[in-house]
């Protein structure tokens, strides 16, 4: 993604919006995982990029749609989690980077049945 501005123009990839969308999901809490596809996983290996799974970015110059595929766990309001989520991944990616994002889609995979160990 490029930001124009009067003293030049600035370039963000896609893996490092991905890995601050990443990192705003583990700072949720009754986020179980965020699952991939086969080829997903496999790539994810093998280029060091485990904190982009489930994650899908859309660039249209200068907005960003965001699409997370998570697996919540068992006993969270699911609807808090996903408001937590989208305000979450707001916040971060819009200070750190301030682009503007035009939707953050959030489709919920499963629910986890694993109870922590107490």
């Amino acid at each position: 993604m490029k930001l124009q501005t009067v003293a030049g123009s600035t370039h963000i990839s896609t893996v490092v919006l991905s890995k601050l969308v990443g990192m705003a999901a583990k700072m949720t809490g009754g986020i179980a995982s965020m699952p991939t596809s086969w080829l997903e996983g496999i790539t994810n290996k093998l280029s060091g990029g485990s904190l982009q799974n489930g994650i899908d970015l859309k660039v249209d110059r200068s907005t960003l749609e965001i699409n997370i595929k998570i697996v919540v766990k068992y006993g969270v309001k699911i609807q808090e989690v996903c408001r937590e989520l989208k305000h979450n991944v707001k916040e971060t990616v819009e200070h750190l980077t301030g682009l503007t994002i035009e939707a953050i889609n959030i489709r919920v995979e499963g629910i986890s049945l694993k109870q922590a160990n107490a």
